[in-house]
């Protein structure tokens, strides 16, 4: 079967459903564990922005980690947390870790002090604004009443160098591509998501620069 993503054409193997099985650990003890499946054949996930939730709106996942109470305990957080997401395709039996391992960014909120924890992959994708897709791993940590961590979000999305997010359809052509290739494994791939993130994200503000200055050009020569 083939499918046409941003004018490309690729082998797509039709899919049942996705399994995700996530594991977080802080200093290498097990903070949080669980298996979801994702259905991928209603016309619902194929024109939805993709996205996948491990939590209800109502979840709290408590954890003993302290919350931090300024930006530089926030460093911190990078070198003690580490995140797998594993993705598995249930009709090609095709598995890919889609985290970056360790995180690629942990900001606080400076009105809520909310911790948002982000992993990330950046993937191959299509053509122009999806040349590369980052699949976006967020952890969203709120304070409990004793002054700990508690996980409230832990969702992951697609998303284009135009800061769109991609719907089902197109993203499942992009995973499964993604899980036909090769990644690499440890401290290397740590770095080299790091890297790739950062360059990801200074793509996208170049190219939301330069979509602005020809705005602005147009405007004056209507002007």
């Amino acid at each position: 079967i083939k499918k046409r993503l941003c004018n490309h054409d690729y082998n797509v193997t039709p899919s049942c459903g996705l399994i995700s099985a996530v594991d977080i650990y802080h200093r290498n003890k097990l903070i949080f564990t669980k298996t979801k499946e994702t259905e991928t054949k209603s016309s619902w996930f194929q024109c939805s922005p993709f996205r996948i939730d491990l939590l209800d709106p109502k979840d709290v996942v408590p954890t003993e980690i302290p919350h931090p109470k300024e930006d530089s305990m926030c460093t911190a957080l990078i070198d003690d947390i580490t995140l797998s997401w594993i993705l598995i395709d249930q009709a090609s039996k095709r598995v890919v870790n889609l985290s970056s391992h360790r995180p690629v960014s942990v900001q606080r909120h400076w009105l809520t002090s909310d911790v948002q924890i982000r992993f990330a992959s950046v993937v191959a994708g299509g053509n122009q604004a999806t040349t590369l897709v980052q699949c976006g791993i967020v952890m969203n940590c709120g304070r409990s009443d004793g002054g700990e961590m508690q996980i409230r979000e832990l969702s992951m999305k697609v998303e284009d160098m135009d800061g769109k997010h991609l719907n089902g359809k197109d993203s499942l052509v992009i995973l499964q591509r993604t899980m036909e290739g090769k990644r690499g494994n440890g401290l290397r791939r740590e770095k080299e998501a790091r890297n790739r993130y950062r360059k990801f994200e200074e793509m996208k503000r170049a190219r939301r620069e330069r979509k602005l200055r020809i705005l602005i050009s147009k405007m004056n020569v209507k002007t």
